[in-house]
């Protein structure tokens, strides 16, 4: 039986409110147009698009969606990966045809949500890999099986895995970093995806200061604050 991958989830009420929306996001791509598989890539390396892949994922089994996470950065030693450490079987071997899709989820301490590992990257050519049938396949069988398909990749500048991955998932979210260069790597990356032929749907922002935070969503604490509890804060002068 294969071991149970620890996640942890945020308790800070912002990050959480912040990805309370984007669950309401993605949950309203589902329901609009049927998508179930989102694929997540930085405009850069070390924008965090995987510590996002992972809340989203944790935010959308928390509210009963059966989500599964997969990576799919064949490229990175799993060593240095905060997940895959110590787990050498996973994508790499199915698309290989050593193993079948069952053998390689792994069950998570969030219920609802399922963890798919890279696997060993060792020797092997990570573009022949993307192009092979099995992992077509592969992604046919998870959307069949689960409510949300979380595809963790590496950014958009690294190599040009994200570009063939964007267009087998039905849709792809951009990861930007307002503290690092991201900025100037936006509009480069979003024309790429677009270019590629990938269902680009939006951008995550990560690394925000609480200031900037409070300033685009004013009233975020608007639910624990007491200060909002009394009735005397109703104004319709911007109305």
């Amino acid at each position: 039986m294969n071991k149970v991958i620890n996640l942890y989830h945020t308790t800070n009420s912002a990050v959480v409110n912040a990805f309370d929306n984007v669950v309401a996001n993605v949950c309203l791509q589902r329901e609009k147009n049927g998508y179930k598989s989102f694929l997540l890539t930085g405009c850069e390396p070390g924008v965090g698009t995987t510590t996002i892949a992972i809340e989203l994922s944790i935010a959308l089994a928390r509210t009963g969606w059966k989500t599964l996470l997969l990576d799919a950065d064949m490229r990175k030693n799993p060593a240095y990966k905060r997940l895959s450490e110590n787990i050498f079987t996973g994508l790499t071997d199915y698309i290989l045809g050593k193993t079948d899709e069952n053998s390689i989820i792994y069950e998570t301490n969030t219920d609802y949500l399922d963890y798919m590992p890279c696997g060993s990257t060792k020797d092997k050519n990570p573009l022949r890999m993307l192009y092979s049938h099995r992992l077509s396949k592969l992604l046919s069988i998870l959307n069949s099986s689960y409510d949300f398909v979380i595809i963790n990749v590496p950014a958009l500048n690294s190599s040009v895995d994200p570009h063939i991955l964007s267009v087998k998932a039905d849709a792809a979210i951009l990861i930007a970093a307002l503290d690092g260069s991201s900025r100037k790597y936006l509009e480069e990356a979003r024309e790429r995806l677009i270019k590629d032929g990938a269902n680009l749907i939006g951008v995550i922002q990560n690394k925000v200061s609480m200031d900037a935070y409070k300033d685009y969503l004013k009233d975020y604490d608007y639910f624990t604050e007491k200060r909002y509890l009394h009735g005397n804060h109703l104004s319709f002068d911007k109305i």
